[in-house]
């Protein structure tokens, strides 16, 4: 059984590679973009309330932008 992905492996993970990439060129950087793509999509799963915020802000910016047309 694998454990469960958190904030705290990607980011060690995140060191790990980082390493990786210094000592054996920017070949590996595919790998770094990847884990801070999931780094970021844990933080944002996180954050419920950050997240709601941000589609109620969606969607008064298109309201208002029907309304100015």
């Amino acid at each position: 059984m694998t454990a469960p992905i958190t904030e705290k492996r990607l980011l060690d993970a995140i060191a790990v590679v980082s390493e990786v990439i210094i000592l054996h060129g920017v070949k590996y950087a595919p790998l770094l973009d990847r884990l801070e793509q999931e780094l970021e999509a844990v933080r944002c799963y996180n954050d419920p309330i950050g997240r709601a915020r941000r589609h109620l802000a969606r969607h008064a910016e298109r309201a208002s932008a029907m309304r100015a047309n």
